[in-house]
């Protein structure tokens, strides 16, 4: 079978979708935040925690997160969690506004 342009549709315009611009999108599809320093110290966060403190409108890769170690630009990553895959060990820092100032508490991640 061969197609004329017009009907011609390139795969990737059929299967792209939005990019996970927001904290919104990104608890949509159960993601994790990941903050990482250049000098390796690395912090995980879930979406939805973040979204509760900052709103579901804010850009993930514009939060700002210190490291303790040291003063470089993070990188942050969005990760997409699968249920049949869900890490045993992993620490969740979860912020929580009390009294007008953002708080954070470590947990263990439960998916």
């Amino acid at each position: 079978m061969i197609l004329t342009d017009e009907e011609y549709v390139p795969l990737l315009s059929v299967m792209a979708h939005d990019p996970i611009d927001t904290l919104g999108k990104a608890t949509r599809h159960n993601m994790l935040v990941k903050a990482e320093c250049s000098c390796g110290n690395v912090r995980y966060c879930r979406s939805a925690d973040l979204m509760m403190v900052y709103g579901g409108g804010v850009d993930p890769q514009k939060l700002k997160f210190d490291c303790n170690r040291c003063k470089p630009q993070i990188k942050i990553t969005l990760l997409e969690v699968h249920p049949e895959h869900l890490p045993k060990r992993l620490m969740i820092h979860k912020p929580m506004k009390i009294d007008g100032k953002v708080v954070w508490h470590t947990e263990r991640f439960r998916g």
